[in-house]
């Protein structure tokens, strides 16, 4: 793991708010921690950690957004469709952003794959035992056609 911290002033600063987007946008982070810091100059302190580019060299830029509708099949497409339903409804409950329950990519990956327990889900990429556990249930109720 490595970390960066930003200090970004409490009277807003585009720079600064941009070159931390900006990298949040180019690395894998893996948390971010924030407080208010009250001093000679108000500002927010964030400290960001995230893991190490894998072949040692800057991250390459995000690839563009896939449009999943043109790369799956219709009948696929009809159970991602409905898996991203189910994705918003869980991140409503949770109260978290809807790519933190699973990215569209993941979603993807279940409609190609078809998990049939929580341990199948978890040997999907970036989906862990924990989330399997939690969200699995839900997961296979839309695979299954049982879904509220």
């Amino acid at each position: 793991m490595q970390f960066k911290t930003f200090m970004l002033p409490a009277s807003g600063n585009e720079q600064s708010e941009e070159a931390l987007n900006l990298f949040l946008r180019g690395h894998r982070i893996v948390s971010v921690r924030h407080e208010f810091v009250q001093g000679e100059t108000p500002a927010w302190c964030i400290l960001v950690e995230f893991l190490p580019p894998e072949n040692g060299t800057a991250p390459a830029s995000r690839p563009g957004k896939v449009d999943y509708m043109k790369v799956l099949p219709p009948e696929e497409f009809a159970v991602f469709s409905r898996l991203r339903e189910m994705r918003k409804e869980l991140a409503q409950k949770d109260n978290m952003p809807p790519f933190v329950v699973f990215t569209d990519e993941q979603l993807a990956a279940i409609v190609k794959k078809r998990p049939v327990d929580t341990a199948s889900l978890a040997a999907i990429p970036g989906v862990a035992a924990a989330k399997a556990e939690k969200y699995g249930p839900a997961v296979f109720a839309v695979l299954n056609g049982n879904e509220a």
